[in-house]
């Protein structure tokens, strides 16, 4: 299944192409769906756009829910591990309705086009949360170790930010006079890897998307939007970065002579997870004959969107070379098969337990004993 997950989207590369609410996209959540069926599953489908997997075990209504999930989706030319081996056991893929992409469709009008705006209610929260994913990172690799327990993620603080100059002939207009918006960009980008280097190792920064307006190579660029992130393993670290990035902001637009135009500022906080299902994991990677190594995600993921609503973990597979975000990206099948067996114990466990890490832990030590 897997492997026809990788064929909806493929890139000569060996990645995929398959960005959300795209024809390949819809054609994945057609595999899907189809493999749920086949395997007696009951599917959902609510309104934007996330898809269900019900499997009803235990014989009643009410029984607790366990879940698992991840996203079907991919980066532009991303890589075919990211995301879909999660879903090889379930999938949960969220955005808002009426978030738009740089041609301004919203994902609603998307869904309509690939006929999967659902109207189904979503299934209630779960007992527990299991997500299995890609580490993209080397830190398994690295430590020769099968499976990551992931206790806590870094925080992050992202920002949208729009410099608003003055188109101008890239010619004749003197330099003194320009109000060029992508001159801003620059001295932002510039500086956003400067706050980085302050703190090596606990703080990642990066613009990974800008627009350019009008983007002619003889017109002085009146407009950019650009997306700025700064990632850190400490709260007051983290903090102190963001603060200097909003002075870089200010900072850049004065020295290009343009005005911010918008801000807008989000912001993830460091969280850990719940150290009951940190404790089923590593439990059920020693009964599966896997080395386990605790450690962070700096990436954030499904998993992470829960804390607070369930119990959620969070299973890491290594990634060789710790390639992410690039058609290059591959972990080995015997990886990837350990990670199953793994979540397999761990949901098992669950199923027993009322969908309570604390039981299922309690009950395996018994058992041992």
């Amino acid at each position: 299944m897997f492997d026809r997950l990788a064929g909806c989207g493929a890139t000569p590369g060996g990645g995929v192409e398959r960005q959300c609410a795209t024809a390949a996209d819809g054609a994945a959540r057609d595999v899907f769906e189809a493999a749920l069926k086949s395997a007696g599953a009951e599917t959902r489908t609510d309104v934007i756009g996330n898809q269900f997997g019900v499997f009803r075990l235990a014989g009643c209504e009410d029984a607790p829910l366990v879940m698992i999930g991840s996203h079907l989706d991919s980066q532009p030319k991303g890589g075919r591990f990211d995301g879909a081996l999660g879903v090889a056991a379930a999938v949960c893929v969220g955005e808002a309705l009426s978030a738009t992409d740089d041609a301004g469709v919203t994902l609603a009008e998307a869904l309509n086009a690939i006929g999967r705006h659902g109207t189904d209610r979503p299934p209630s929260l779960p007992a527990c949360y299991l997500e299995l994913h890609v580490e993209q990172g080397v830190s398994l690799e690295t430590a020769g170790a099968t499976i990551g327990v992931v206790t806590r993620n870094w925080g992050a603080t992202k920002f949208d930010v729009v410099f608003q100059g003055e188109q101008a002939h890239t010619g004749p207009c003197p330099m003194p006079l320009r109000r060029d918006a992508l001159l801003a960009a620059s001295y932002l980008i510039v500086d956003a890897r400067a706050i980085a280097d302050r703190w090596p190792g606990v703080v990642h920064t990066s613009v990974g998307r800008l627009v350019v307006s009008p983007n002619s190579a003889n017109v002085v660029p009146s407009e950019t939007q650009l997306s700025l992130e700064i990632r850190s393993n400490d709260d007051g670290v983290l903090a102190q970065a963001s603060a200097l990035a909003d002075q870089a902001i200010a900072k850049a637009a004065a020295r290009a002579n343009v005005t911010v135009a918008a801000v807008t500022r989000t912001e993830r906080a460091i969280r850990t997870l719940p150290a009951s299902v940190c404790d089923l994991v590593e439990d059920c990677s020693a009964a599966a004959g896997c080395k386990s190594l605790r450690l962070d995600t700096v990436a954030g993921h499904d998993a992470i969107s829960l804390l607070g609503h369930c119990p959620t973990g969070l299973v890491f597979v290594p990634s060789v070379g710790g390639v992410a975000h690039n058609e290059g990206e591959l972990t080995s099948k015997a990886d990837v098969e350990a990670g199953f067996r793994v979540c397999l114990e761990a949901a098992s466990r669950l199923c027993r337990s009322g969908g309570s890490p604390e039981r299922a832990l309690r009950l395996a030590r018994e058992v041992a004993a």
